[in-house]
């Protein structure tokens, strides 16, 4: 198992969503999602990187130590540095200076965690995009339900249960399964607002109820499963309409 792999195993051990997650570590959702799906290019270096593993990894009760190994078997630190850090500390000679006073060395103290703070802010604020989209987009509910226990199997025969039916006239319930390396999902209304946007990572459910007509893009669809109603639906295309009535509809 990858990294990524490890941080939604454990987060699905300790019974979390996305969403909690991230309210719970004040790392973005989105960020949280590209982790997963073993993309640490946007913590912005392997220090913040590490920085947000121990996070997760202390509010889901993982084994920090064990995660961090993991990472830095993937994610080594580049050797050039390395090696040039170890030739400039072994060629540089102690030297003595007349005693000074230390108001430098505070104001470089002080610089650097300016610094630092304002770096943990960039990386966890919103992106753009979500903070758009979180203005614009009408109330839906948007839920991902924690994985149920497989049931034993039972001597006795039952016959399956009916499909269930949307709550309200009009009223559609989409559920999409990641699945093998997951995909970027895209969702809309028909006034084109966005419904939800992001990374499906592998294992990941997301569900959108909505009273009207729904605008799905898929960037992978044979990586995604699509539930409409409580039913299994296999679009034709990776871009497909759901009409109010349940049904499916090429997107214009």
């Amino acid at each position: 198992m990858s990294i990524g792999s490890d941080l939604t195993a454990a987060r699905e051990r300790a019974g979390m969503t996305i969403e909690q997650l991230s309210a719970s570590t004040r790392i973005r959702s989105g960020l949280l999602i590209a982790m997963e799906a073993d993309d640490f290019s946007r913590c912005g270096g392997n220090f913040y990187a590490r920085g947000h593993i121990r996070s997760i990894a202390r509010v889901v009760k993982a084994d920090p130590d064990a995660l961090l190994a993991k990472f830095d078997e993937s994610h080594p630190a580049p050797e050039a540095d390395r090696s040039r850090r170890e030739e400039r500390a072994g060629n540089k000679l102690p030297t003595l200076h007349p005693a000074r006073p230390r108001w430098a060395v505070v104001l470089g103290a002080i610089l650097i965690g300016l610094m630092g703070w304002g770096m943990v802010r960039l990386f966890t604020l919103p992106s753009d995009v979500e903070a758009t989209a979180s203005k614009t987009a009408p109330t839906v509910a948007v839920t991902t339900p924690a994985p149920k226990p497989t049931p034993k199997p039972s001597a006795k025969t039952t016959k399956p249960a009916p499909p269930a039916k949307p709550a309200v006239p009009g009223q559609v319930r989409l559920i999409l399964k990641a699945r093998g390396d997951g995909s970027y999902v895209t969702v809309r209304n028909a006034k084109g607002l966005k419904l939800f946007q992001g990374l499906l990572g592998p294992g990941s459910i997301q569900t959108v109820v909505h009273k009207g007509e729904i605008r799905v893009s898929l960037e992978n669809g044979s990586n995604v499963a699509v539930y409409i109603n409580g039913l299994r639906v296999i679009p034709e295309d990776k871009r497909f309409t759901i009409t109010p009535t349940g049904k499916l509809a090429p997107t214009d």
